[in-house]
């Protein structure tokens, strides 16, 4: 063995045993996790601090929220305070937010207008934010998280996997091609939907909109949105299959706003639009 070797495993050992002690620490000031979230550990004694575990080596949503709190620093996201694996897991702790998570929140007592101009506010400055030009650079530029892996992929979803990453992709065109069916079809035979597909520019998207992850302040107004695990550089009209897929996490006025009284700008809903037809043979649902 050389003298390298030596050195190296008592120092592998050693950090082993602190990344041990620390996950520890962290555990005993945690309550037991919710059966509905069960990676997710609220800190005791009202310390607004939050733990997720991931099922896997790297944390997409440590490397969101590093992202973002350097590029947006003002957006009502938590804040990241410590990142690190243990085992065969990530753990990633962040701030907690307040507010009551919208899905708890009846139509009789959400005023939605006010709400969802908030929510707006917030997509739009993500979508302001610029990419990295190495992303393109890498040709990675689609479907990539903050640290250039991939993203939750819905062709996966179908089949139940939710922790498997798909991307990144050097182009819309590819990424298109692994969620369409009729993708190479339609490119010679609706070049109108490919065209719009295409058309639609790379921004930055939080890929789980869902109604627990919209946070309401008690003014009834947004006080915050969690969950960025699924969140990266995705076509604008991604962030649409949510806010317009009604379901279990989805639904009642907040739903109904998204399908019938809000529209986005022209480019975004032709994309939208393109995705959804039945000649594209879209693998749905997106997120």
């Amino acid at each position: 063995m050389s003298l390298s070797s030596y050195l190296t495993a008592p120092a592998a050992a050693l950090q082993g045993v602190a990344v041990r002690a620390k996950l520890g620490l962290y555990l005993l000031f945690t309550l037991p996790p919710r059966q509905a979230e069960p990676n997710t550990f609220f800190f005791r004694f009202g310390i607004p601090i939050v733990l997720k575990r991931t099922q896997r080596l790297h944390s997409t949503e440590a490397d969101a929220l590093r992202f973002l709190n350097r590029a947006a620093p003002h957006l009502p996201i938590p804040r990241l305070l410590d990142s690190f694996v243990a085992g065969s897991d990530t753990y990633t702790v962040m701030t907690r937010l307040p507010g009551r998570p919208l899905i708890d929140i009846s139509d009789d007592e959400l005023d939605v207008e006010p709400l969802a101009a908030d929510v707006l506010a917030v997509l739009y400055q993500l979508w302001r934010i610029p990419q990295p030009a190495e992303f393109a650079q890498r040709k990675a530029a689609v479907m990539a998280s903050a640290s250039g892996h991939g993203l939750p992929h819905p062709a996966l979803r179908i089949y139940g996997n939710f922790e498997d990453l798909g991307g990144p992709y050097p182009s819309i065109e590819a990424c298109y091609e692994t969620i369409c069916l009729e993708y190479m079809k339609a490119s010679h035979e609706r070049p109108d939907l490919v065209k719009a597909l295409e058309d639609d520019p790379i921004v930055w998207v939080h890929g789980d909109l869902r109604m627990q992850n919209i946070l309401v302040g008690e003014d009834g107004r947004l006080s915050g949105i969690v969950d960025w695990e699924d969140s990266g550089w995705l076509p604008r009209q991604w962030q649409l299959h949510m806010l317009r897929h009604p379901g279990r996490t989805c639904f009642g006025a907040w739903v109904r706003y998204w399908l019938f009284d809000f529209r986005f700008d022209e480019e975004v809903e032709r994309g939208y639009s393109a995705i959804m037809n039945k000649d594209m043979g879209s693998v749905y649902p997106f997120c």
